[in-house]
């Protein structure tokens, strides 16, 4: 913080419940930790998986704390690691994780592995746009905000998923399996991305960019069902406009094309079924780039063989990196290994965003992407604003 900082400016970031909010030496809040940053003039510590990020970010975060890393190993490795770090070092106010997805890394972030972090740690930042894997509960219940890393990995994986898109309705993958069959042309039904209805579940930044490429390529026909009607400018401004489907009912009656794009959460495990494929038009095409476990796979296979679902493509499975067999055998299946978003390139922009993300918590404290703000309000947590930075 500058010297010209008056210390009312250390409000709590995220605090103990507002009927508690005295501080105790195993409880620290963390104002009490900005104030005695300053007072001993070190700069805050944070903690990261991984080194660099590769970007711009990696000079700035080091001008404004004192940055820690561990390498990149999974789960059992990273347990004793960062409770030897917390030992050695002390508190850190916050956390991320930089990786690729040819990296080790944890596939989970709960109390197990980040216990000894909190409460001292007021922000966890996971790489990516998912965080199905983060126990956001048991980060919430700790007083800390977690945040995720959206924006470049989200863009990247709606370019892929209008390939994958584009492809089905064309019936790329059957064209290639009979030229390589030696039959040079296999009588494929096609649709049309100008005239077909093409609904998205779940209008989040994915959904949202996947319709407007839709758009900048002349589909007409885009439809969308999430919780709310979307208040984004793409879909005010769409000429047409993208209608609102109050109900999953309505969407599975109405489209020709279904592009999942939603979260993974306890409503959409398992939300295309037997019941829900029962409900589309015959010969539906299915396109899934949000999670696996969203499509129970033993009845997308049903429906393949029946000619219920004409054709599927699929960048993410139920039991990765197991695929079931009967998609691997299907001709009508597109099956992309949980590349959408290209990974091989996607690392410097992804990780850029998680060190922006607590730059931005440290200067402010409020990160740029929070995901459980109303999680933390609920439990009584006063989220605040203040600086952490020297």
């Amino acid at each position: 913080m500058s010297s010209t900082a008056s210390n009312s400016a250390h409000h709590s970031l995220v605090s103990t419940p507002a009927t508690s909010l005295s501080s105790s030496p195993t409880n620290p809040t963390i104002s009490h930790l900005a104030n005695r940053a300053q007072d001993q003039r070190q700069k805050p510590k944070v903690l990261f998986f991984g080194d660099l990020s590769h970007t711009k970010f990696d000079e700035r975060i080091r001008e404004i704390a004192e940055v820690h890393t561990l390498p990149r190993v999974g789960y059992q490795e990273m347990v004793p690691l960062i409770k030897r770090k917390v030992e050695e070092e002390g508190e850190f106010v916050a956390f991320g994780g930089l990786f690729l997805i040819t990296h080790d890394f944890p596939n989970k972030w709960d109390a197990g592995l980040l216990g000894p972090l909190a409460p001292a740690c007021k922000l966890y930042v996971g790489p990516g746009a998912g965080y199905d894997k983060v126990d956001i509960d048991w980060i919430s219940s700790s007083g800390a905000m977690y945040a995720n890393s959206p924006l470049a990995v989200g863009r990247r994986t709606a370019d892929g998923a209008l390939a994958l898109i584009l492809g089905a309705m064309r019936g790329i993958t059957p064209q290639d399996l009979s030229v390589r069959a030696g039959k040079w042309r296999a009588p494929v039904k096609t649709l049309d991305w100008h005239t077909a209805t093409i609904g998205i579940i779940g209008l989040g930044s994915i959904g949202t960019r996947v319709a407007t490429l839709l758009s900048a390529i002349g589909a007409s026909h885009i439809i969308y069902h999430s919780r709310r009607p979307s208040s984004s400018p793409e879909a005010r401004q769409s000429s047409p406009p993208w209608g609102y489907c109050r109900t999953l009912d309505e969407l599975y009656e109405k489209a020709d094309v279904i592009v999942l794009t939603c979260p993974l959460t306890r409503e959409t495990k398992g939300l295309i079924c037997r019941e829900s494929l029962g409900k589309m038009k015959d010969g539906v095409v299915l396109v899934n780039v949000a999670r696996g476990p969203v499509v129970k796979e033993d009845d997308l296979v049903e429906a393949l063989e029946s000619g219920k679902v004409m054709r599927a493509a699929l960048d993410v499975f139920e039991n990765e990196p197991e695929v079931h067999p009967g998609l691997m055998k299907n001709p009508n299946v597109t099956l992309s290994p949980h590349v959408a978003p290209a990974p091989d390139s996607m690392g410097a922009p992804m990780n850029g965003e998680v060190v922006e993300n607590i730059i931005r918590f440290l200067e402010t404290g409020i990160p740029m992407t929070p995901v459980n703000l109303d999680q933390l309000k609920e439990k009584g947590f006063v989220v605040g604003q203040g600086k952490v930075a020297s």
